[in-house]
């Protein structure tokens, strides 16, 4: 059947045709009529004189009627009508179902098919405009995707960016909008979810499946994401200040280890001065020590809940209970702790009813790695260091930590039934610090072992 698109009529100002593209002709139901209003949807009629009228004093009008085809149906069409300098209407016709297709090209990225960075930042912007509207901005990246193109070729690379922005848009549904915003970095916008259990639905899902869709041969997964995401307008009240917030969740999500998602929230990542975020305010939270029985028993279901969440949160709890200085869990990579707190010394009615501020922070436990030094740890994997200096004194790279960092007194864990480097490692500085006596080595050894058993089933 012959479209009707881009093409011309020309008629008088009572909308007589005086010529007509042979296209028009095939097209309308009424080809041999003299008037454009035979082939015009009766309901639409008045809308053309509006646009007689309006071209008294304007040059061009655009408008949208129906028009009648072959088959008697009415389909809607784009028309852009001029004003000839000899007083006639020229009409220009544009199928609408082209001409959203074409827009819809334009704004699409070629690979993935998400929109593109400006039809995603634009779509952003608009959603911010409306003041009353609550905006979720996820910042999305591909973790280690510079390896996976390097190891596998940027072949496999371009299929795991579209396999990855397949999920996310099959998560998302018609709730939301995802974009392409650079190389392996993605954006979404999801409107009107002011809770974060909500909120946290969509991101596990795209998390839990990005990890399971490349297992490798020891059964490890080869692609995650990390994302970042803040919220507008209950902390920031423009686009640049939210896509900044989004971006610096997602540096939080990478340097804790990836293959997580971070929502900000100021009680944790600090407060935001102006738009900015006040990077020296970093306390994780508030933990509150609390009966160790209690803590031990209640780990089970801490942990089995909201994995990302809950991990660093048994940490802080532990730190708090045990009264630790420095708590660390290395996951994969002992240069580099997976969670990490750091008490930080409080004062006044915090320190009356014992609530510790404990900070966000990151080690090493790359001295692990000297030769022997792994067959100090007993049958359940367990280490504790009552007197560093003397248990330490023929070791190099140990003594050497322990005695930079002023660890007095420490208790480290590795983890037996994860097949690769996972250790906890938690310390005391303080000059009153005491030993761990043994009922919190019984206790703090069945905690690690539930967070072990929480990593594995990741």
């Amino acid at each position: 059947m012959t479209i009707l698109n881009n093409r011309l009529v020309t008629t008088d100002k009572e909308l007589n045709i005086i010529s007509a593209d042979d296209g028009y002709r095939e097209y309308v139901c009424e080809d041999g009529a003299s008037t454009i209003f035979a082939n015009i949807h009766p309901d639409d009629q008045h809308l053309l004189y509006e646009m007689v009228e309006g071209l008294e004093t304007e040059s061009a009008l655009t408008l949208c009627f129906r028009i009648c085809d072959k088959s008697k149906s009415y389909n809607w069409f784009r028309a852009e009508c001029i004003r000839t300098t000899d007083g006639n209407i020229s009409i220009m016709f544009h199928d609408i179902e082209t001409v959203e297709n074409e827009n819809k090209a334009i704004e699409t990225d070629y690979l993935t098919g998400l929109l593109n960075k400006k039809a995603i930042t634009d779509y952003a912007k608009k959603a911010i405009a409306r003041k009353d509207n609550v905006v979720n901005l996820c910042i999305i990246d591909i973790d280690n995707f510079k390896n996976i193109n390097d190891t596998y070729g940027h072949s496999y690379g371009d299929k795991i960016l579209k396999e990855v922005s397949a999920i996310i848009q099959e998560v998302l549904g018609k709730d939301g909008k995802a974009g392409r915003i650079g190389g392996d970095e993605l954006m979404m916008i999801i409107e009107n979810v002011e809770e974060k259990t909500e909120l946290r639905v969509y991101l596990k899902g795209i998390r839990e499946r990005a990890e399971a869709s490349h297992i490798d041969q020891n059964g490890f997964p080869l692609v995650t994401v990390s994302i970042g995401v803040g919220t507008f307008p209950l902390y920031v009240d423009n686009y640049d200040d939210l896509f900044n917030l989004a971006d610096r969740m997602l540096y939080r999500a990478k340097n804790r280890g990836k293959n997580r998602y971070v929502i900000y929230n100021p009680d944790i990542h600090g407060k935001l001065v102006n738009g900015e975020l006040d990077e020296n305010v970093v306390a994780l939270n508030e933990a509150t020590a609390q009966d160790k029985t209690t803590l031990v028993l209640q780990s089970i279901d801490g942990l089995f809940g909201n994995m990302n969440e809950s991990i660093p949160k048994l940490l802080a709890m532990i730190a708090a209970t045990f009264g630790i200085d420095e708590a660390y869990i290395f996951y994969k990579d002992i240069n580099k702790s997976f969670h990490g707190v750091k008490r930080v010394a409080e004062t006044g009615r915090n320190a009356e009813r014992n609530v510790q501020k404990l900070a966000d922070t990151v080690s090493s436990l790359s001295y692990i790695a000297e030769p022997g030094f792994e067959n100090r740890f007993n049958s359940n994997g367990v280490y504790v260091l009552d007197s560093p200096k003397a248990m330490l004194e023929n070791t190099v790279e140990p003594k050497k930590f322990f005695a930079e960092h002023d660890i007095r007194h420490a208790f480290l864990y590795k983890m037996q039934d994860i097949p690769y480097d996972g250790f906890i490692a938690l310390y005391n500085t303080r000059e009153l610090s005491r030993k761990f006596p043994q009922s919190d080595i019984t206790d703090l050894t069945y905690l690690s072992k539930m967070i072990e058993i929480a990593l594995k089933s990741r």
